[in-house]
């Protein structure tokens, strides 16, 4: 409990401290440089402290492999940043439209970047050290999917009693016309957000395959389908895929003694799915509902793709190779963005534009290294690894459109 204690504390500490000071550290909301620092050396001294704790107290092995990619990631993100002139001028074409914008930083900004970057692979080494070593025990498992359980109900209650008159308008124009409805009055309305919900259902299908409760299973069912009022259709699209995944997984699991139940509610789900496409091509207000509503054509990857694009395009000749640099491409981004958009909104993205062709190798070895760790974890545990596997599947697919 302790560790998990202290895991959550480094983690939740140095998040804050990291988008207080690379989202755009010349707005005034941000940390001023001479308060950041002391607060980032602190805090990254606190994380290196958790990793020797962790290993002294309770033997959780240096992670060898993963500390490489990582160290080649920050010299290539510091030879970048080192490198970079105090003023660049970025000729781009972004919507068709040429321009031209001169970009000034100071060394302060610099040391800011780093230390943020450090802060984000310190981050990244601690959660895959953690989930990769720690999270075989039943227990810690279990605390973490709680902890998360009670964020997303936290974030829904919150939801619910501020937004209630624009639930109430979206119940209504169900009823009436779905065209009058503007899902982007919801205050709430961020994908971060709808990631919470959706993490908070997937530690309920977590809770359920290690403690067999299926009260959970129906938790999970109530925060994924609560993703429709965030209006985040990946998130949406995520939470159903995994719902049925994880259903007929189980069907599958449970099949011995259970055959008459298993096939009567596999078939009642198959029912109901056929039902719903047979309604959405014969009943107007829902097909209106799906067109003009859910999946809009102001959708997530038609209103991202000028954004790649822009970032893609900033990224010519050697920065192709090793990027723009981490917190020095939001920075050029945000500029040319009127600071109305700070990021591209894809990791994928985002880990070219920072760090080049090399970042995005060193990113698909960690992300080969994740699941060669959780292939050795199905040897002992396939539920584990099964959760595992549906969670990393998750995130990837969620920052296609997030960063």
């Amino acid at each position: 409990m302790l560790s998990v204690l202290f895991f959550l504390l480094c983690y939740s500490t140095s998040i804050c401290l990291f988008l207080g000071g690379v989202e755009d550290p010349s707005r005034p909301t941000d940390l001023e440089f001479p308060v950041f620092l002391p607060l980032a050396i602190a805090e990254v001294a606190l994380i290196i402290g958790y990793i020797f704790f962790e290993n002294r107290v309770f033997k959780l092995k240096i992670n060898i492999p993963l500390i490489i990619i990582l160290s080649c990631l920050f010299i290539v993100n510091l030879m970048v940043i080192v490198t970079t002139p105090l003023e660049n001028t970025f000729n781009y074409v972004y919507n068709d439209a040429p321009g031209s914008t001169l970009i000034t930083i100071t060394n302060e900004y610099k040391v800011m970047y780093i230390i943020c970057f450090i802060l984000l692979l310190l981050n990244i080494y601690i959660s895959f050290n953690y989930m990769v070593f720690r999270l075989q025990f039943k227990r810690h498992f279990i605390w973490i999917c709680l902890l998360g359980l009670i964020i997303g109900s936290f974030m829904l209650i919150y939801s619910y009693i501020t937004e209630w008159e624009t639930y109430k308008l979206f119940i209504e124009n169900i009823a009436t016309t779905v065209r009058t409805y503007n899902p982007k009055s919801l205050t709430n309305n961020t994908n971060s957000f709808a990631a919470i919900l959706l993490g908070a259902g997937f530690c309920c299908y977590g809770l359920f395959s290690a403690t067999k409760k299926h009260i959970f299973w129906i938790i999970g069912l109530f925060f994924c389908m609560n993703t429709l009022f965030p209006m985040s259709r990946i998130c949406f699209v995520l939470s159903f895929a995994l719902s049925i995944a994880i259903f007929f997984y189980q069907m599958i699991m449970t099949w011995k003694g259970h055959q008459i139940r298993n096939i009567n509610l596999s078939l009642i789900v198959i029912i109901l799915i056929v039902v719903f496409f047979i309604m959405r091509y014969n009943v107007p207000e829902l097909r209106d509902y799906i067109e003009h509503v859910l999946l809009t054509n102001n959708s997530s990857i038609n209103s991202r793709k000028p954004l790649w694009e822009l970032s893609i395009n900033l990224t010519q000749d050697f920065h192709r190779f090793i990027g723009l640099g981490h917190g020095y491409f939001n920075t050029v981004f945000s500029i040319i963005n009127n600071e109305t958009v700070k990021m591209p909104h894809s990791l994928y993205v985002q880990t070219y534009a920072s760090l080049g062709f090399v970042g995005l190798g060193l990113f698909a070895a960690l992300i080969a290294f994740a699941l060669y760790k959780i292939v050795i974890l199905y040897k002992n545990n396939r539920e584990a690894s099964l959760i595992s596997i549906i969670g990393l599947a998750t995130v990837l697919v969620f920052y296609l459109v997030e960063g």
